[in-house]
């Protein structure tokens, strides 16, 4: 059984089936996150989630999946859904389970917030599997809410008009946490329910966990950043490139732009690029270093530098 199957029924049903919702509409909400704004550019989706509702009750199947999309998300989209080339790089491609998310799909209404979008790239993946598909009827709350509401339309704003707590964004900007918001936006939205029935958070089942990038010496590192080079990869907590950039010239460090062959720590952060750590990797092989360190070496490194100041 595929990892598709076991993610459908990774949750238990809402409910069981009754004679009257075995005749009931089944809408199917969806949300994909991608490596841009343009399958017709090439670009792909990195992320995929559907929430089956029988009417207006979610019936407990749902879909959260991640992808290796064959190439770099640009950065406006990486800030978006936080998912590194480093990570996605590690992930099965779309075409793995692809028949298995188009049964999923078959003979349902398509619910979405700017649905079009999700189903543009749903064709795109589709056809570069070479897999026929045709989309049935959807329905688009975005537009819906242009209708109904005045000003923003966006999912934050109308969900949060209609009562929805959208304060998980701020943690997780991901195709599931989007697609339950927009479930029950439609539940209340379009279909009138008096209850928003939500769906519990289902983090991707088909990830795979890519090897760590961080060496983990046996001795701690105990010496401070005066007379080390440093690169840094992915964004570091509470602070920009240009303050760690500061901060390791400010206590007598070198910065590099750039991993090179006299680079001697390469800094991951959240997010890191997989183009410096193939590099740090290469140079690694070739020169003996940079180390790859994660923010807490850094810290501790700063935190060293500072204490020897004070002595």
């Amino acid at each position: 059984m595929s990892r598709l199957i076991d993610a459908v029924r990774a949750r238990p049903a809402a409910a069981k089936p009754t004679p009257t919702q075995s005749s009931a509409r089944r809408f199917v909400v969806i949300d994909c996150e991608t490596t841009g704004l343009s399958p017709a550019g090439g670009d792909r989706m990195v992320s995929f989630a559907a929430i089956e509702l029988a009417e207006a009750t979610p019936t407990g199947r749902c879909l959260s999946l991640i992808f290796n999309p064959g190439r770099k998300s640009n950065p406006h989209a990486l800030r978006v859904h936080g998912l590194p080339d480093h990570l996605l790089r590690h992930q099965d491609p779309f075409h793995s389970v692809a028949r298995d998310v188009r049964d999923f799909l078959d003979g349902a209404v398509l619910v979405g917030h700017n649905v079009g979008f999700d189903i543009d790239f749903l064709r795109h993946e589709f056809q570069l599997c070479g897999l026929p598909w045709a989309p049935g009827q959807s329905v688009c709350t975005m537009q819906h809410a242009r209708a109904q509401v005045a000003g923003r339309a966006s999912l934050d704003a109308v969900a949060t008009l209609f009562g929805i707590d959208v304060g998980i964004r701020a943690r997780f900007h991901g195709a599931f946490v989007d697609a339950e918001i927009t479930s029950r936006l439609f539940q209340k939205m379009i279909l009138g329910s008096a209850e928003m029935l939500a769906v519990p958070h289902l983090a991707p089942t088909n990830q795979i966990d890519p090897p760590s990038v961080v060496r983990q010496s046996a001795a701690p590192i105990t010496h401070g950043i005066d007379g080390h080079a440093f690169a840094v990869t992915g964004e570091l907590t509470g602070l920009s490139r240009e303050a760690v950039m500061a901060r390791i010239l400010a206590l007598g460090g070198i910065w590099h732009h750039s991993v090179r062959k006299d680079t001697d720590y390469l800094v991951v952060g959240h997010a890191p690029g997989a183009t410096k750590l193939d590099t740090a990797a290469a140079r690694r092989a070739k020169y003996g270093k940079p180390d790859i360190i994660d923010e807490a070496q850094f810290f501790a490194m700063v935190a060293a530098s500072r204490a020897g100041k004070r002595g």
